[in-house]
């Protein structure tokens, strides 16, 4: 929405000028058909329903001149929801990568520990040394740990 969409210009004048009587036309027709008892009751709707609609246009100027972007909660109920964030291809890669190498070493030793080494060298820490498992090792979870818990504290 532009920034001035909420402005009363003279249109909206009009505006108002052709709701008043398109309510003026369809209310004539049910106050005679009512008949005279309840008159007051059919112009006294009409005439609420008139300064809902004025009132309402009213609001959203003036919320708009107080620069208030921000929603109401009625705004935001109605609103759709947006769409979930989608994840880092990235970071799916990782996460694979790391499933592999522990059920895998051959897989670990050869993408995701020189990668590790590369991180490492950047940013200058020390892996531990017993890494990566020797033939007749299998790789843990705990190996994993040590390995982040020293590259985080490189940071």
């Amino acid at each position: 929405m532009e920034p001035d969409a909420e402005r009363i210009r003279p249109g909206t004048f009009v505006g108002w000028g052709v709701l008043l009587v398109v309510i003026a036309v369809i209310a004539t027709p049910v106050a005679l058909w009512v008949g005279p008892e309840s008159n007051r009751l059919v112009a006294r709707l009409a005439g609420a329903i008139f300064a809902a609609a004025v009132l309402f246009r009213l609001a959203a100027a003036v919320r708009a001149a107080m620069g208030a972007g921000a929603r109401s909660l009625g705004e935001i109920a109605f609103s759709r929801p947006q769409a979930p964030a989608a994840p880092d291809p990235l970071l799916a890669r990782l996460g694979l990568d790391v499933q592999l190498s522990l059920r895998q070493r051959h897989h670990f030793v050869r993408v995701l520990w020189p990668r590790l080494e590369k991180i490492a060298w950047r940013r200058h820490a020390r892996l531990p040394p017993d890494l990566p498992p020797r033939r007749g090792r299998p790789l843990r979870r705990d190996d994993l740990e040590r390995i982040l818990a020293a590259l985080e504290a490189a940071e």
